[in-house]
């Protein structure tokens, strides 16, 4: 259904479609973005708990094996660190990678790693659903105030048209 307002709509029907046309879509996008980062501090929260800190870190040598590769990262207690770590994926140099540090510093994985990716992933989808209801709510309430705006301004014109005829009717 088009719902472009007319060459006839006034400033409140225009206001309203671009509600529905821009705005809409941008708090969606904005929603998705929100849940990513939700669901990264879930995970990191649940990986902290278990003594793992989350880091970025540099890919120093191409491999095209997923074995061993060294990676380099910024430790702020440390200085800049190096390890060899697995991958599981060919490595380019240059590349960031997520590493996981232990209480001690070195490249570990965290103890639990299926109760950090159900944090991470339940946190993302709760947001993306609570999220997606309230831009479909706004969508919704934008498209009924809208058609209920269109639908007074059509009464109004087919009344005032109504009585030109009855009048040109009665003489």
């Amino acid at each position: 259904m088009d719902t472009s307002p007319g060459p006839d709509a006034d400033v409140v029907e225009r206001t309203l479609a671009t509600v529905r046309r821009v705005v809409v879509p941008v708090v969606a996008g904005l929603v998705v973005l929100v849940a990513v980062l939700a669901a990264d501090a879930a995970e990191s929260g649940v990986a902290a708990r278990s003594g793992a800190t989350r880091v970025t870190a540099t890919v120093l040598q191409t491999r095209a094996d997923p074995g061993p590769v060294p990676v380099t990262w910024r430790d702020p207690g440390r200085g800049v660190r190096v390890a060899d770590v697995r991958l599981g994926q060919a490595a380019t140099a240059g590349r960031t990678v997520t590493l996981w540090l232990g209480p001690d510093g070195a490249p570990t994985v965290p103890r639990d790693r299926a109760a950090v990716l159900a944090a991470g992933v339940t946190r993302g989808a709760w947001v993306l659903g609570v999220g997606g209801l309230l831009v479909l709510l706004v969508d919704r309430v934008a498209r009924r105030a809208a058609l209920l705006r269109a639908s007074d301004r059509l009464d109004r014109e087919w009344r005032a048209t109504e009585l030109r005829w009855r009048e040109d009717l009665a003489g």
